[in-house]
């Protein structure tokens, strides 16, 4: 059990940390957005 504990906070540190990039507006989504709204 405390094994699926410690995995499981690598994993949600790892969300929280890919969410933080993302609301800066430097993540894959953000990226993805500019591109496609250049395109239109």
């Amino acid at each position: 059990m405390k094994n699926f504990i410690n995995s499981n906070k690598k994993i949600i540190l790892f969300v929280v940390i890919i969410l933080a990039i993302e609301l800066s507006g430097h993540g894959i989504l953000a990226s993805l957005f500019r591109f496609l709204s250049s395109i239109n």
